[in-house]
């Protein structure tokens, strides 16, 4: 029993979990883009593998399942920032990975940001304990630009990564070529796909376009205090300060500086594996293991629960469900009045908008009227669907 009742079995437990708890939730709109892979805003790898078990029964669960495991034992990895001398550092490092309410709220759900965490993680760890990475300069260059390729944001490190390729003891040119081919080859990506730059500008500004500068640096904060909950986030800080590990600050800057533009609730995480390095960097400040690790968890217990998503399930699943009931087979065309998210086309139909002038209803058997629809309303051949949370019309054809 006590072999099996162990850190690594309970970390795998509490990813089902999380998992299990964010599928009654549903999918959300940015979790739907990477399910169907829908080519934008981020480039094609880690959505294209995600996208390619759209078939598989249960996707959603399982890659719920996955993220949140993966995500969870990578505080293994963030053990190994400790310095080898350090007692109860180890410990100290992976618990505060796990206590990390940005880390604690991401495992379970389908995103990129929790991926890029973990990517960087491994060139955290390169930057404080890579020796000898000569011989294996292929591998980093291959996660590197694995990297880029997954999600935009990885290029926000790009201090971090530089230093791991600059203390190989290589040739100049390998090192450019190692660190700027990804690079180059992420612009070309972009050049040729304009939609993927254009999402991006779209969401660049997004944060000062609704409101001031100071709400924008507030949230850029909030996200500071959710990567590190509160207590890891200002030691982590420090750390890097008064070390003077100038990759880590710039590299905190940057994503800073993102997220002052652009804020999403989820890109906390980009926060913690350098917060928890720049914490590694301190000898002083690990040896506190006992306080760090008890103001950690008080501020986690407080933090978590205000963050942790709260909305009511989705109703999607439910009105598609009835929708079949009642007749609907898949592959029929569902309309949707008002604005929607990416949701509502995972899912057995082939969703359109509402247009004005309702010529899609001729040949449509779903209408959803996120918003005000009299026009479906006493509609010959239309029924409403009873039982839902959303205005919803069928047309059964008899």
């Amino acid at each position: 029993m006590r072999r099996f009742i162990n850190p690594f079995s309970g970390l795998i437990l509490l990813g089902f979990a999380l998992a299990a708890l964010h599928a009654w939730q549903g999918i959300t709109t940015d979790e739907a883009k990477y399910l169907l892979s829908i080519p934008y805003p981020h480039p094609p790898f880690a959505r294209l593998i995600i996208g390619i078990t759209q078939g598989i029964p249960g996707q959603t669960l399982i890659w719920r399942v996955i993220l949140a495991v993966t995500l969870l034992l990578a505080a293994e990895l963030a053990r190994s920032l400790a310095p080898v001398r350090e007692r109860g550092a180890t410990f100290l490092l992976g618990g505060l990975w796990v206590l990390s309410a940005a880390v604690f709220v991401s495992a379970g759900q389908i995103l990129l940001a929790p991926v890029t965490a973990v990517q960087m993680l491994v060139f955290c760890y390169w930057y404080l304990r890579g020796e000898d990475l000569e011989g294996m300069i292929g591998w980093v260059a291959l996660l590197w630009l694995v990297s880029l390729f997954t999600a935009y944001q990885a290029i926000l490190f790009l201090p971090l990564v530089a230093a791991v390729f600059w203390r190989m003891r290589i040739a100049r040119w390998q090192r450019v070529v190692a660190l700027g081919g990804p690079v180059l080859l992420l612009a070309l990506y972009t050049v040729v796909n304009p939609l993927a730059f254009a999402s991006m500008v779209t969401a660049g500004g997004q944060n000062l376009g609704g409101g001031s500068p100071l709400i924008a640096l507030q949230s850029v904060a909030w996200l500071w205090i959710l990567g590190g909950s509160l207590a890891a986030s200002i030691l982590g800080t420090i750390g890097m300060l008064s070390s003077q590990r100038w990759p880590l600050i710039v590299s905190l800057l940057l994503v800073a500086g993102f997220t002052f533009l652009s804020f999403r609730p989820y890109y906390g995480i980009l926060f913690t594996p350098l917060l928890l390095t720049g914490l590694a960097t301190s000898p002083t400040l690990l040896r506190r293991t006992g306080t760090i690790l008890l103001c950690t968890l008080v501020c986690a217990l407080v933090i978590i629960p205000l963050t942790f998503p709260k909305d009511a399930p989705s109703p999607v699943p439910s009105i598609y469900r009835a929708a079949e009931q009642a007749g609907i087979p898949a592959g029929a065309t569902a309309i949707i009045a008002g604005p929607f998210g990416h949701q509502w086309q995972y899912g057995p139909y082939i969703v359109r908008r509402m247009v004005g002038n309702l010529q899609l209803l001729d040949s449509a058997r779903v209408a959803v009227c996120l918003t005000d629809c009299p026009a479906i309303r006493g509609r010959e051949g239309w029924e409403k669907l009873p039982g839902v949370s959303v205005e919803v019309w069928v047309r059964p054809l008899r």
